[in-house]
């Protein structure tokens, strides 16, 4: 056994479940008199691989020390070696946040990680827990492993907002347009004019409706039009009768694209989407090659006003096309995270297992706590301006600083993962944005959610090979669609997809029956 963890259960023998309380009786100086009386309970942390302190004993650790009587011993495992370290016997108390499903899944029937009722998390971690819950109600879906809850439900707060439909402004209004397009068929002729009626006025015919991520992010190509048909091709969605398929092997998937092949035909989609990524679609609504854009999210949008202002293209932020999903949607990747989890001691150690638990709550939900292991210390590393946060130099630009001092995320593995504390993140405008172009919006993601399935490893890079090429031809080119729809998918079914849609179903049924 390795040296630091003898040290952590020797020290925690002498820990009783009286002293386990925090600092947040209301009455400080009595909870660090009684604190005082124990021995700090010993954990063991590599809560990220990116914000690693430089020093221990740094102002951070120290802070949350004598606040939680603990005493830190720092892993500093990185993304090159912490799963060498695991795999050697190095095994934390606090595992980092940015853990791979495969890999969590790998270590719960390794027995390398902890199992913890949802019951015990509720109990100590309430306020945590609803806010978690009100995001997304399926939030102990992914660590809920053979029966059993692995770790902390974590979830990312932009994940759960939807992509934006977005549209040059200036040309809505060169072709007659006060709003813009509610469903398909408007957007069909927004398109047609974008592309045949010289919007930007300069009497060529060099412009385009939209392109797609055909590079780089398949997920996101041509987004709010599969949403119209309430689908992506790239995601598992749940049939009318409760069955759980793959997005890409849809009716609604193969409609959608036959709409996509029509336009291409008629010179509405740039025919570059093919090679096109997220920095290129990006230069060619800049440089007004194309009038819309699907592919941002609030905060992309946020931060390019003024380039837009300065460019000219004064952008109008639409809500999802109305199509035959019958309503209006928009594709999000889903809020869903992999659960944040701890070594398989904390466990057998419930004194450990209850302070780190109630750790968690404060480090969340309390101001103080959220700000200190956040940003570090008011009027030193950050200002309070409006209520935001506001990083003072050398703070700002400086990653050694910041490590210097301790703040992050590697005291704090739930950071912005809490809706309470987004007001320190973000400022006035900021949020009022956010509301404001996604008011009204009802989003569609992956049913599953990121989700290990042994299928996926043996067989997927050959699914995923089938359905790019697959989804490109379908739009380019001008054969009998429905046939080729009909061999893909019977061929994707055939390489192991099968397989895969048979073990994603029994992990939905366990799901199900553990709510």
């Amino acid at each position: 056994m390795k040296v630091w963890m003898r040290f952590g259960m020797a020290a925690v023998l002498s820990v009783s479940l009286a002293g386990a309380g925090c600092s947040s009786s209301g009455d400080e100086s009595k909870d660090a008199e009684n604190q005082g009386k124990d021995d700090p309970i010993v954990i063991m942390t590599n809560a990220s691989t990116w914000d690693i302190p430089t020093e221990d004993g740094n102002p951070t650790q120290k802070y949350l020390e004598e606040r939680f009587n603990v005493k830190f011993v720092n892993m500093r495992g990185n993304d090159e070696n912490f799963k060498i370290k695991v795999a050697s016997g190095e095994i934390p108390d606090i595992f980092p946040h940015n853990i791979s499903e495969a890999d969590m899944t790998n270590w719960a029937r390794q027995g390398v990680i902890a199992s913890i009722s949802v019951d015990e998390i509720k109990q100590y971690m309430p306020t945590y827990v609803k806010e978690v819950e009100e995001i997304d109600p399926n939030a102990w879906d992914v660590g809920m492993i053979d029966g059993k809850n692995y770790g902390v439900p974590r979830i990312w707060l932009n994940g759960s907002y939807g992509f934006i439909p977005t549209y040059n402004g200036k040309w809505l209004k060169a072709i007659g347009y006060n709003e813009p397009p509610k469903t398909l068929e408007e957007l069909e002729d927004v398109f047609t004019k974008f592309r045949n009626n010289d919007p930007d006025g300069n009497g060529k015919m060099d412009t385009y409706g939209m392109s797609g991520r055909g590079k780089d992010v398949r997920a996101q190509m041509f987004n709010s039009i599969y949403a119209a048909y309430g689908v992506n091709p790239y995601q598992f969605v749940l049939t009318d009768e409760g069955k759980v398929t793959w997005g890409g092997i849809t009716d609604e998937a193969k409609e959608a694209t036959k709409l996509l092949r029509k336009w291409y035909a008629a010179g509405l989609i740039d025919p570059e989407f093919m090679t096109d990524n997220g920095e290129l679609i990006g230069q060619k609504w800049g440089s007004h090659k194309i009038g819309y854009m699907d592919n941002m999210m609030y905060h992309h949008l946020f931060g390019a006003q003024e380039s837009d202002k300065t460019n000219g293209t004064f952008p109008v932020y639409g809500k999802g096309l109305i199509g035959p999903a019958g309503e209006s949607l928009v594709m999000s990747n889903g809020a869903l995270q992999v659960p944040l989890i701890f070594g398989k001691q904390v466990e057998e150690d419930d004194e450990k297992r209850i302070r780190i638990l109630q750790m968690l709550e404060e480090l969340t939900s309390v101001d103080e706590v959220y700000l200190r292991t956040v940003f570090g210390e008011e009027g030193v590393s950050y200002d309070l301006v409006d209520g935001a946060v506001v990083m003072k130099e050398p703070y700002a630009s400086s990653a050694d600083d910041a490590r210097l001092m301790g703040y992050g995320g590697y005291y704090n593995p739930l950071v912005e993962r809490d809706v309470s504390m987004w007001k320190y993140h973000f400022s006035k405008e900021k949020m009022e944005f956010r509301e404001k172009v996604n008011e009204g919006m009802k989003t569609i993601s992956d049913v599953l959610g990121p989700t290990s399935l042994e299928s996926k490893g043996m067989y997927w890079a050959t699914l995923i090979t089938l359905q790019d090429e697959f989804y490109t031809k379908a739009i380019i080119e001008n054969n009998d669609l429905d046939a080729a729809f009909q061999n893909f998918k019977d061929q994707w079914l055939k390489s192991g997809g099968q397989q895969v849609l048979d073990e994603a179903m029994k992990v939905y049924e366990a799901r199900q029956q553990h709510k």
